[in-house]
């Protein structure tokens, strides 16, 4: 595994915009260039250096830190490529799971929120480790993420996600303009 003194010689961070350049040349590298590239399966930053792939995310930690993680990175805006030190923390693999934005295969457009056809009624729900927190059933689907919202701020903390993360927001945003 790559030491903090081995990246600092390899590769320069910019902590505020989040990228890698590298420091010197080398077989198609330009000193100064980008180091790395998005993922198509998965959206992270990898970065090849002395030899092994690495996740930019870790690596900018250990850049940081001078640690290796010893725990997930969670992106706070979900923007995985998005590698700004101040939008990483440390987190454990459920808190990181709990900062997901909704899954696409949500019909009800609320995270946490669906319709009970036997009750006619919208049911709330809350991830918590391997169960569901029943909130409860609500006469509307506003009354259901409502009371989602409050329960998983109360649950998950810091890292509550609600359904979008600001960067997605922001997208659609700029799509309708």
């Amino acid at each position: 595994m790559i030491t903090q003194k081995q990246l600092k010689s390899k590769l320069s961070y910019s902590p505020i915009v989040g990228v890698f350049e590298w420091r010197t040349a080398g077989r198609r590298i330009t000193q100064g260039g980008l180091a790395g590239g998005v993922c198509r399966d998965s959206g992270y930053v990898v970065i090849g250096v002395m030899g092994k792939n690495y996740l930019a995310h870790h690596l900018a930690w250990l850049y940081m830190t001078g640690d290796w993680p010893e725990m997930d990175i969670d992106h706070k805006d979900g923007d995985r490529s998005n590698n700004a030190f101040s939008n990483l923390r440390l987190a454990t693999k459920r808190q990181n799971q709990w900062n997901k934005a909704i899954s696409p295969l949500n019909s009800s457009g609320e995270k946490g929120v669906s319709f009970d056809k036997s009750t006619q009624k919208w049911r709330g729900q809350v991830g918590l480790g391997d169960k569901r927190i029943h909130v409860g059933l609500f006469k509307t689907k506003e009354e259901a993420a409502a009371a989602v919202r409050e329960r998983r701020q109360e649950l998950h903390g810091e890292f509550a996600n609600h359904g979008q993360h600001k960067y997605v927001i922001e997208e659609m945003q700029n799509e309708l303009l």
